[in-house]
Formats: C-alpha cells, structure tokens, sequence
C-alpha cells in the first residue's frame, strides 16, 4: 500500500479504550505513545486490537488509523 502522506508513523496498538460513542486508541511508535480518538464504529470496523501493526497519519489536527489487512 502506497500513502502520499508525508507525515506517518508505524507502529502498534497498545491499548484499546472502546466507548459507546468513541475510541482512545494508544499506539507505541517508539519514542512516545500516539493517541488518537476516533469513533467507535470506526474502531469497530478496523477491527482493532492490541499488538495489531497501524500506520498512524498526522495533519495539522486530526490523526488518522489504517490497519494493511493482507496477511
């Protein structure tokens, strides 16, 4: 997968933080954990857990989630 995003990080899941309304995911990229909020369907749908490897794409305000499902 190709991303022309110049500003992403990998990394992985920590922990999982599901509300009914939201989710507060922790990734470790290295040097410090990323967090990042997004909704809960979402979180449901990307079908994250911890240990699983993301991408984590930074713009000026928001963070963004993408989990490669080819195996």
């Amino acid at each position: 997968m190709r991303i022309s995003d110049p500003n992403k990080l990998t990394g992985r899941i920590r922990k999982v933080a599901l509300g009914s309304e939201s989710a507060e995911i922790i990734v470790d990229i290295g040097d410090q954990p990323v967090t990042a909020t997004i909704t809960a369907g979402a979180a449901e749908a990307l079908d994250l857990h911890e240990g699983d490897k993301v991408f984590t794409l930074f713009k000026s305000t928001d963070v963004t989630l993408i989990k490669n499902t080819n195996h």
